[in-house]
């Protein structure tokens, strides 16, 4: 049997809780590797306020949703706007930004990533953005060699006081030809 396509669409309201757990799942997948420096342990369904703060994304219209059938595959949430955690002057002014991009952890999680990075870029260009920016754990080289592959530069390092524990994050941005 052939394995479905992945579609891409804008996430809807209706389509929060199957994001919330897709979210809890990729964090259960971690957690049960004893990856906790990145997000902690606890649920994103269960913070006070991360499922508002994912609705508030869904009617921005800011999530892009990969389905496989009727599956939630992979999310990826993309804005104009910097986080007040990133250093300044590390992203390009204009540039877009990626918030979170997750997978399913199995195999019908295959090429989802991928697809949602070229969609990221796809949408700066689409917006006219000199560049595409992210965060992430910087004790993951993993995601090191991910974003790497997709033509992310490193820019800089900070921590992130956020939590309990401060979390060391690398900035990285993939920079767009102007056309």
């Amino acid at each position: 049997m052939s394995e479905q396509p992945i579609r891409l669409r804008v996430a809807a309201p209706a389509d929060l809780p199957r994001l919330l757990e897709l979210m809890d799942s990729v964090l259960s997948w971690l957690v049960a590797r004893g990856r906790t420096q990145q997000w902690g342990d606890v649920p994103f369904s269960r913070i006070p306020g991360f499922p508002d703060r994912v609705a508030d994304w869904i009617a921005q219209r800011v999530i892009t949703l990969a389905e496989r059938g009727t599956d939630c595959v992979g999310i990826l949430a993309m804005a104009p706007v910097v986080p007040q955690r990133i250093p300044a002057g590390l992203v390009p002014a204009s540039a877009m930004f990626v918030h979170t991009v997750m997978t399913e952890r199995g195999p019908r999680g295959r090429g989802v990533g991928s697809l949602l990075m070229q969609e990221a870029e796809r949408q700066a260009r689409a917006a006219s953005a000199p560049a595409v920016a992210l965060d992430h754990w910087a004790g993951s080289d993993e995601l090191q060699r991910i974003y790497h592959k997709h033509g992310y530069t490193p820019v800089g390092e900070y921590n992130d006081e956020r939590a309990n524990a401060p979390t060391r994050n690398v900035v990285q941005v993939l920079h767009l030809p102007s056309t």
